[in-house]
């Protein structure tokens, strides 16, 4: 389970209609209730939902900030803004909270809030682009789910947004941009793993992006390399995986 998780499920208690977490904690939370290990995971991606978070939010969110004690509190400019809070007091709290916000300043600190400029790595950069894109915030408002206590995004919903973080990053590293190959490696990985979660006969509604872009995943993959036994995925195969995949999503 992702440190400091606990802690930040009871200070947002009443709050779950306002975000979603996305990313390895997702991943880590949806594994954790089916008894299933995942890989160490460290930080907490937030996504605010601008429709529904109040004036509250950011008071409550900054003191909770401030219980921690985290030592950098940073903050990108632009468009989705982004933040970002690491090297809390105690592992009693996430090592890291990155949030994303579609909308500037739809989340009002207190005017005592110091927040440091922050320059966007590429997989920051690439998952604010699948954010700003409608059909995908759609999506995602759509695949919301309490586990536990907080709100995720669920699994069958979760795979088209690595699917399109490892399509984009390959796509910027094959560009001559510099990205970490494990950061690839790490989303293709973990849309096979998320596959142990969903129901293989479950149809999916997608917006028309979202579903072309699972598509076009699915093509790639059939030419990569994906070791299906180191990932625990006992009796089932590359194949298999993605024509369920394929057959799994619709679009209106």
């Amino acid at each position: 389970m992702v440190t400091g998780i606990d802690s930040f499920k009871e200070w947002f208690k009443g709050s779950e209609e306002q975000y979603a977490i996305i990313g390895g904690t997702a991943c880590d939370i949806l594994m954790t209730e089916e008894g299933l290990d995942f890989r160490a995971t460290k930080d907490i991606d937030l996504v605010l939902i601008i429709e529904a978070v109040d004036a509250n939010f950011g008071k409550k969110f900054w003191e909770y900030v401030k219980q921690a004690g985290y030592e950098h509190c940073n903050k990108s400019s632009g468009v989705p803004q982004f933040y970002r809070f690491s090297h809390p007091i105690s592992n009693q709290y996430p090592a890291m909270i990155e949030l994303f916000t579609r909308k500037l300043d739809a989340i009002q600190f207190p005017e005592d809030a110091v927040l440091t400029p922050l320059p966007m790595d590429k997989d920051i950069s690439s998952l604010s682009a699948i954010l700003l894109d409608d059909d995908y915030y759609e999506f995602l408002k759509q695949g919301k789910v309490t586990v536990d206590g907080v709100t995720v995004l669920d699994a069958a919903y979760l795979i088209p947004f690595k699917a399109k973080a490892w399509m984009d990053l390959t796509d910027r590293k094959a560009a001559g941009e510099h990205v970490d190959s494990k950061n690839i490696k790490k989303h293709k990985n973990d849309v096979f793993r998320l596959t142990e979660l969903i129901d293989p006969t479950a149809k999916i509604v997608a917006p028309q992006g979202v579903y072309a872009d699972i598509q076009e995943f699915v093509q790639r993959m059939k030419n990569e390399n994906v070791d299906i036994k180191q990932l625990g995925l006992v009796g089932r195969t590359k194949e298999k995986i993605l024509e369920e995949l394929k057959a799994m999503y619709e679009t209106l």
